[in-house]
C-alpha cells in the first residue's frame, strides 16, 4: 500500500490495477481497520470541505496554494502514521483521490472517490452511533 502512495510515474493502467488492488484489500480487511480508514478520510475531506467548500473553488485558487494544501495533507499523513496508521491511509488515499482528480484522471478518481465516500459513511454513522461523533 505504501507503494501507491508514494507512487512515482507510474501508468495510468498500473495505478488503476493498484488502486483496485488495495480497495479489494480494504474491503476484505477488519471492520476496524475500515472504520479507521475511513475516520481518516472523513478527517482530510473535512477540512478540504471547511477551507475551500468544494472542488471548483479548490481549482480557482493559485497553484502553489493547492500545492501546499496537498503538502499539509502529506504532512498530516506522515504524523499519523505512527500512532494510527489506518486513518494516515485514508489521508494518503484521499490526497491520491484529490490528485487524480486535478490532473483529470477521472477514472481513478471516480473509482476512488466512490470507495472514499463509503468508507467515509461507514466511518462516521459506525462513530455516530457509539456515541464518538
Amino acid at each position: 500500500m505504501i507503494r501507491l502512495l508514494q507512487r512515482r510515474g507510474e501508468s495510468a493502467r498500473s495505478e488503476m490495477v493498484e488502486i483496485k488492488r488495495i480497495l479489494q484489500s480494504l474491503k476484505a480487511s477488519p471492520a476496524q481497520t475500515r472504520s479507521a480508514v475511513g475516520a481518516g478520510v472523513h478527517l482530510a475531506n473535512t477540512n478540504f470541505i471547511r477551507r475551500f467548500g468544494g472542488m471548483q473553488c479548490f481549482c480557482q485558487i493559485p497553484l502553489d496554494e493547492r500545492e501546499q494544501f496537498c503538502a499539509r495533507l502529506g504532512e498530516l499523513e506522515s504524523s499519523l502514521r505512527s500512532r494510527e496508521s489506518g486513518m494516515a491511509l485514508g489521508v494518503g488515499l484521499y490526497r491520491i483521490w484529490l490528485a487524480d482528480a486535478l490532473a483529470g484522471r477521472r477514472d481513478a478518481a471516480e473509482l476512488l472517490g466512490q470507495a472514499l465516500t463509503e468508507l467515509s459513511r461507514s466511518a462516521t454513522s459506525a462513530r455516530s452511533s457509539d456515541g464518538y461523533w
